[in-house]
């Protein structure tokens, strides 16, 4: 055990139960003047009790009353009881007490239906706040729609004046590249003819020797 760490009036004392023949000698710091000589002939501090184990209902299974330092008396002076008061004053007491636990009951009423109204109140906020995010995404999808219609539309009707002038390029390109066909047999005629010619002027060199011989 570590020095120095109890106080100065830790000392034996004798505990001993007023309602029951039974004491005990312990170490402890209460404080009193009264005196008692223990079994082992020292004199030691004593403490009176109202209640021990010796005395306790949990452990003897008896009902006790204990009447200490004149309680009985103390009551019936604060409230009159030789008078004949104690009733009436009882009854005020119990009234007032009724009315106090009427008005806990009643504070605590208000306060629950303030926490159910401020619940309802909290989940309104909340489906008028989640009724706005709908309405606001249902509107944002019905303008995209919108919008990619128009694209659509506007795509749509400019395909076809793109496409016009690539036609009509081609329509003008077409007979331009069909004319060298149609004049090539032109030029070729004259390679055809070359035969002719030239059986003429071999028919005329055929001719010459036969003159030769006549």
């Amino acid at each position: 055990m570590k020095k120095d760490i109890h106080p100065d009036n830790y000392r034996l004392v004798v505990f001993q139960d007023k309602n029951a023949d039974f004491a005990f000698l312990s170490r402890s710091t209460v404080k009193t003047a009264d005196t008692i000589k223990w079994e082992d002939g020292e004199e030691y501090p004593l403490f009176k009790l109202d209640i021990s184990s010796a005395s306790h209902p949990f452990y003897t299974g008896k009902a006790t009353f204990v009447d200490a330092a004149g309680r009985v008396e103390k009551f019936q002076k604060r409230f009159d009881w030789k008078e004949g008061k104690a009733s009436a004053m009882i009854s005020a007491a119990e009234e007032e007490s009724k009315a106090k636990h009427r008005e806990m009951l009643e504070a605590e009423e208000a306060g629950r239906k303030a926490a159910a109204e401020r619940k309802t109140e909290r989940e309104e906020r909340r489906k008028a706040i989640l009724e706005q995010k709908k309405q606001k995404a249902a509107e944002e999808a019905a303008a995209k729609s919108a919008e990619e219609a128009a694209a659509a539309e506007k795509a749509a009707a400019e395909a076809p004046a793109e496409e016009a002038p690539k036609a009509e390029a081609a329509s003008e390109e077409a007979p331009a590249a069909e004319e060298p066909k149609a004049e090539a047999p032109a030029e070729e005629a004259p390679a055809e003819e070359a035969p002719a010619e030239e059986s003429a002027e071999g028919g005329d060199e055929a001719e010459k020797p036969a003159d030769a011989d006549s």
